[in-house]
């Protein structure tokens, strides 16, 4: 049910028509012509750095997006905490075999932000080859902890980022681990995120989707305050149904503040990333 990463053409609106080569399935989705190169007024800045985890042990390489106007200003920003910031949305090499330049899942997510003028900190956290490791419970606290912990007062510390605007996104294996996230502390106190941005959710390491909703059902144990939000995105041909499953779950159950929406995308497995993206752009930070 985890419709991965392999796919043979992707992504409307952002990049060309790409035959993917990732980890570990089908699918595809029509794309359009490139973006148009960002003005420099629209451009920001990108720097990158790496960050050792102390609950894992691994070495994250960590980008980071700032909009044209943070040099100037002086008010806090959300920040958007993208997970697989490294994963490729492309060829690995090109035509005549020699190594192309493909757009990552960040710097997909950056033009997006570009485009729309968006007023937010991006960070695209790597570590594509760790996602069965850090996106699957049980390992998944280790790298929720890293996130919460680690990353985000890092990022808090050096930017002017609003630690009560924060969000999480995640595709696939992604997506089940933004929806984890949500569970884990849901279940043991304040969510750390303002916004959970599930992506076309796998149902993780727990075999079928029955017991996947069966783990989910725990937030639904009390009618506790949870002041977050959780998007719901999905592709219909592929994961959809599984987020219309935690929508219908979810929201049996109400939660002083906790708000669930979901949108369904007629696109592939990973081309319903981008629609996902900018539908939490237009909500969210508009």
């Amino acid at each position: 049910m985890d419709k991965d990463w392999t796919v043979t053409r992707f992504l409307r609106a952002i990049v060309a028509a790409f035959a993917v080569a990732l980890s570990a399935c089908g699918g595809g989705g029509d794309g359009s012509g490139p973006v148009s190169p960002p003005t420099a007024e629209a451009a920001g800045a990108v720097t990158t750095s790496a960050l050792r985890s102390q609950n894992n042990g691994f070495n994250y390489t960590i980008q980071v997006y700032v909009p044209a106007s943070y040099a100037t200003g002086t008010t806090t920003l959300p920040a958007i905490y993208v997970t697989e910031g490294d994963a490729p949305y492309g060829n690995a090499t090109g035509g005549s075999g020699a190594v192309s330049t493909t757009p990552s899942r960040f710097d997909t997510f950056k033009a997006v932000m570009q485009r729309r003028g968006t007023q937010a900190i991006l960070v695209g956290i790597s570590g594509t080859a760790r996602r069965d490791t850090d996106f699957l419970l049980p390992t998944a606290s280790a790298y929720l902890a890293f996130i919460t912990k680690e990353l985000a007062p890092s990022i808090e510390h050096q930017y002017r980022a609003d630690p009560t605007r924060r969000a999480l996104s995640g595709l696939s294996h992604g997506g089940y681990f933004v929806v984890a996230a949500l569970v884990m502390e849901g279940t043991a106190g304040t969510p750390s995120f303002a916004y959970y941005l599930s992506t076309d959710s796998s149902f993780g390491a727990h075999g079928n989707v029955p017991t996947y909703l069966d783990y989910v059902k725990q937030l639904n144990a009390n009618a506790n305050p949870l002041p977050t939000t959780l998007f719901l995105g999905g592709a219909a041909m592929f994961n959809g149904p599984i987020a219309t499953q935690l929508y219908t779950l979810l929201t049996q159950q109400p939660h002083p503040g906790f708000t669930v929406l979901k949108s369904i995308y007629d696109t592939s497995h990973v081309g319903s990333d981008v629609p996902a993206f900018e539908e939490a752009l237009t909500r969210f930070f508009p």
